[in-house]
């Protein structure tokens, strides 16, 4: 048993706060029981439709004796699948598409709180979040090229829409690890913070402003500024007249 299999994904719900650890050995590698498991989280968090605000970080307790530092996901547990297999490699596609996919969807708001390094899928993870806060010692970092593979989960298209195709073409091609303080300067994260205290601490304080909202106006804020960079300008100035009716209506009805 690999050491991704060993530990489960673990999730906590504090009323509309839900925090998601990843806890799959020193790097918190996913492997097909991890996926399945933090996709099944996120679909229940999605089917109750009481969490406004989920943070996502990693188990950093294992990794104590790890002399390559802690870890927010390392990526791919690669001894987990037989990635030889076109079959076998088609469905860990399908699976990170699947859990990926419903965390972009999620209608609440995600916040990755990356309290280590993030390696090819541990960055994906990220990138996938609608904000992400890093501790000062995070390396980001996309090298699965020298393993004759391409990262899953949808880096290859995130990537370059927060930091430029010069960047994200450094990062895929020639695996050039970036520190916390330049990816701040990139824009790849949002924030910087000294420790791993500090790091929950502020999540918590993001997470707590964005509830200060109605869950229609974060939703559909969410929605207009993720779909300005898809659609020509009128197209987008439509749709939020259509929200601003849509959320009018509602407050009348209430």
């Amino acid at each position: 048993m690999s050491a991704a299999e060993k530990a489960p994904v673990h999730l906590e719900i504090l009323g509309e706060l839900a925090i998601i650890s990843l806890a799959g050995g020193p790097q918190n590698r996913w492997c097909e029981t991890s996926l399945v498991r933090f996709n099944d989280h996120i679909m229940t968090l999605a089917r109750e439709n009481k969490v406004r605000t989920l943070i996502i970080t990693g188990n950093t307790e294992e990794a104590a004796d790890d002399r390559s530092g802690s870890w927010f996901c390392g990526g791919l547990d690669t001894d987990a699948f037989n990635l030889r297999d076109p079959l076998a490699g088609a469905n860990v596609a399908r699976l990170f598409t699947q859990a990926f996919g419903n965390l972009r969807r999620f209608g609440g708001v995600t916040i990755a709180a990356i309290n280590g390094h993030a390696h090819n899928e541990g960055l994906a993870l990220a990138l996938n979040c609608d904000f992400r806060l890093a501790t000062e010692d995070a390396i980001f970092q996309l090298n699965a090229g020298s393993e004759g593979l391409l990262p899953f989960g949808g880096s290859t298209q995130l990537l370059p829409r927060l930091v430029g195709e010069s960047w994200a073409k450094r990062m895929l091609l020639m695996e050039v690890p970036v520190g916390a303080a330049q990816a701040s300067s990139l824009g790849l994260i949002d924030e910087v913070c000294d420790g791993e205290g500090d790091l929950m601490s502020m999540a918590e304080q993001w997470a707590g402003a964005i509830r200060r909202q109605s869950p229609m106006a974060t939703r559909a804020g969410k929605q207009l500024v993720e779909h300005a960079r898809m659609r020509p300008l009128e197209t987008g100035f439509a749709a939020e007249r259509e929200w601003q009716v849509h959320i009018m209506e509602s407050l009348g009805q209430r």
